[in-house]
């Protein structure tokens, strides 16, 4: 019995670790995509096709957040507060300083450091980078994890599945609505309608934990699925068409919060933990994979850097023709930044809060 409850334990993070690593490198491909995003004309062929790349693969940033509900909001995860403030809390945010110091540097040598105020020199090392900001994001869902774990523990299938129906009318079809419509008085009537507790990516964190420990039923999750390609194909046509309308680069139909990336990701983090169940890895893919799952974290934080850094190289998404290039920039992003996370990590005392 007990070998039966190590195996699924294992099974399980075999899962996770997978998620992650297609995660990880769904934003590296979204960042690739993005490269040249706003420097095309959006009639080009070039600009279709980066943005096509953007559209399919934002699956990325939401998938993070639902493994994470999933593993704490899980009943076998006793929450200690000391330890989730200094293993988890504290760890990020230290992360977030030390690479929002590390590209604030970047930028002063670009500037030239004489140039520049002790104020400017500060508030360029406090900014950091843009994708950075998913480390404040989940801190804060990390903070308010001792109400949300105590909610889900004492509250039943049915609750949970009202709060999801809140997250998805008020936030998933309302941000579609704003993308399509951009009216002021829809804009207006949908802030009024927005409720705080139940949008944003609180509901992905509860919607991870759903999949996983209570489950979907097999009539929807079918319908789900057969929704995938179709959810990609509408995703990418209304991308082009809302940015030809605009006549400028725009992705809200497409974020995180649009009903086609929804769907999509709802299909990937089903099918993974669904069929993930069935791997078998053996000893060696299983360590393979574990090493690659660690790593993401520097493959996240690093990779707009590196990206800068090769630019004026000459190495960038455009290099090659970009249905070809964004993909293959992507991969060698991803692999030069996993490898130098491996070495990171392994750096006594400081590595764990590098990456």
């Amino acid at each position: 019995m007990r070998n039966r409850y190590i195996q699924k334990d294992n099974q399980r993070k075999i899962q996770y670790d997978l998620l992650r690593i297609l995660a990880a490198f769904s934003v590296v491909m979204l960042h690739s995509a993005a490269q040249f995003w706003y420097d095309l004309d959006v009639r080009s062929a070039e600009w279709v096709i980066a943005n096509s790349y953007n559209a399919v693969f934002r699956f990325g940033v939401p998938i993070f957040v639902m493994i994470s509900g999933a593993l704490f909001l899980d009943n076998g995860y006793r929450l200690n507060l000391k330890r989730l403030y200094i293993h988890n809390i504290l760890r990020l945010v230290i992360l977030y300083i030390v690479w929002s110091c590390i590209y604030g540097l970047y930028d002063c040598v670009g500037h030239g450091f004489s140039s520049l105020s002790y104020k400017e020199i500060l508030r360029e090392m406090l900014s950091g980078r843009y994708h950075l900001w998913f480390i404040p994001m989940i801190v804060g869902i990390y903070v308010l994890l001792p109400i949300l774990k105590s909610w889900v523990e004492h509250t039943d299938k049915k609750t949970l599945q009202y709060f999801l129906t809140l997250f998805f009318v008020l936030q998933i079809c309302s941000e579609t609505l704003r993308a399509f419509l951009k009216t002021d008085e829809l804009q207006y009537i949908l802030d009024l309608a927005k409720i705080e507790l139940a949008c944003g990516y609180i509901g992905y964190f509860v919607w991870g934990y759903y999949i996983v420990h209570v489950g979907i039923g097999k009539k929807l999750r079918k319908a789900i699925y057969v929704s995938f390609i179709p959810a990609i194909f509408l995703n990418i046509i209304f991308g082009n068409l809302l940015a030809w309308r605009e006549g400028t680069a725009v992705g809200a139909i497409y974020d995180s919060f649009g009903i086609f990336t929804f769907v999509m990701v709802t299909v990937l983090f089903s099918f993974v933990v669904e069929k993930g169940q069935k791997v078998s890895l053996g000893e060696v893919g299983q360590r393979i994979v574990k090493e690659i799952s660690v790593g993401t974290l520097g493959v996240y934080v690093m990779h707009i850097g590196l990206m800068e850094a090769l630019k004026p190289l000459g190495v960038h998404s455009m290099m090659l023709p970009n249905a070809i290039g964004i993909p293959v920039y992507a991969v060698l992003c991803f692999v030069i930044c996993l490898l130098t996370a491996a070495i990171l990590r392994r750096i006594p005392v400081i590595g764990k809060y590098l990456c």
